[in-house]
């Protein structure tokens, strides 16, 4: 009888801790990416699967060793006499963790103290398999407020001898006082980083749109850095937008009204580096996307 007992309990105890194994697996998802940037693709995948803003920044390429040939790829016509180079691809595999959801006991903030780890996580595992992968630029991750910053130290330079180089955006500039649009203010922040760092730095992407470029702000700053100037404009696009209008009552007479014009959602950025162009500055809306 104790021996019928003990094969139940055993058989039961192995139930269990392949159900266990099977959750674990559930929760957790492996994925691949092959892309000449490999680590801003992941950062993009991350930032849609948690719906939290994780930036990225480049580094510079400026050894041939890095590079290939694309023209055949970016141009249905190939001009033999215009050549277009790219960054070699890297194929790179990271794990992650779903993220957190529904009702907790601990409330909002729970979930979303849970869903930071497992982005942290994440980024650590997108790192090493970076590194796994051959991957010999130097990044780091750093957390402020809420956004993930991912940022490249380092560069091959033309000698082919690594170098070390401080992240663009952590340069110190200064932006006047005054209440100007944001799209006048992102102008600015990238013209004077130019200037101050000594690189060409321009908008690739930017939400060009009534209730945001238009919107007045006073953000302004003196000897602070690129970053802290971005991370104060993105958090202002962020919130809602009102608009006060008005509108023909039945009478002819005009009735005010303030309308919401923009509901809020996160925003973050990509800095990315081409030889040819240099900087190019991408801040978009963070989509959240199912698993």
């Amino acid at each position: 009888m104790s021996q019928s007992v003990t094969a139940i309990t055993g058989n039961i105890l192995l139930i269990a801790n392949l159900a266990l194994c099977q959750l674990a697996y559930a929760q957790s998802k492996t994925v691949e990416v092959t892309e000449g940037k490999p680590i801003a693709k992941a950062v993009q995948l991350l930032e849609a699967i948690y719906g939290v803003p994780i930036t990225y920044e480049d580094t510079m390429v400026v050894n041939d060793s890095q590079l290939e040939d694309i023209t055949e790829k970016v141009q249905r016509s190939p001009d033999p006499s215009h050549r277009i180079t790219g960054p070699k691809p890297i194929t790179l595999s990271f794990t992650y963790k779903l993220p957190s959801s529904g009702p907790s006991p601990a409330g909002l903030s729970q979930i979303k103290a849970e869903n930071e780890a497992k982005v942290s996580d994440a980024l650590v595992s997108v790192l090493d398999g970076y590194a796994a992968a051959g991957g010999s630029v130097t990044f780091s991750v750093t957390q402020e407020d809420g956004i993930f910053h991912v940022m490249a130290t380092n560069f091959l330079n033309i000698e082919g001898k690594f170098q070390q180089m401080t992240p663009l955006l952590d340069t110190k500039i200064s932006i006047l006082p005054g209440q100007r649009t944001r799209g006048v203010l992102i102008n600015e922040i990238c013209q004077t980083l130019s200037k101050t760092a000594g690189v060409q730095v321009g908008i690739w992407d930017f939400p060009y749109n009534g209730s945001q470029s238009d919107t007045l702000t006073t953000i302004s700053g003196s000897d602070v850095t690129a970053r802290s100037l971005l991370s104060q404009l993105l958090a202002e696009m962020a919130a809602p937008i009102s608009r006060d209008v008005s509108f023909l009552g039945p009478d002819g007479q005009r009735v005010p009204r303030n309308m919401v014009v923009w509901k809020g959602c996160p925003l973050s950025w990509g800095l990315f580096y081409s030889r040819d162009s240099g900087y190019m500055l991408s801040i978009h809306y963070v989509k959240v996307v199912s698993n």
